[in-house]
């Protein structure tokens, strides 16, 4: 089955959230068939950060979904966005 690549950027509700925190729940409760590649920070403004998490899922009907839903379960997860998309090669 082909792969697909996401880069997600994701907002924490607040300055206070602890981004360690929510890019090690990121890794540890990953839905089957889903491979975080990779997780940077990108200042916001005002001392806020994001994270941009890259991901790869099986390209299936419905599967951001399902990443979306997993992220926002996280606690304190204020918001996520679809950044960039790409089908990955075999």
């Amino acid at each position: 089955m082909a792969r697909v690549v996401l880069a997600v950027r994701i907002m924490p509700q607040d300055s206070e959230v602890d981004l360690a925190r929510l890019e090690a729940e990121l890794r540890d409760r990953l839905p089957e068939g889903f491979k975080l590649l990779s997780v940077s920070r990108e200042a916001v403004a005002f001392g806020l950060e994001s994270l941009v998490a890259w991901f790869s899922v099986p390209e299936s009907e419905g599967v951001s979904d399902t990443l979306e839903a997993y992220i926002t379960s996280i606690s304190g997860v204020g918001e996520m966005s679809i950044e960039a998309m790409s089908r990955a090669s075999d």
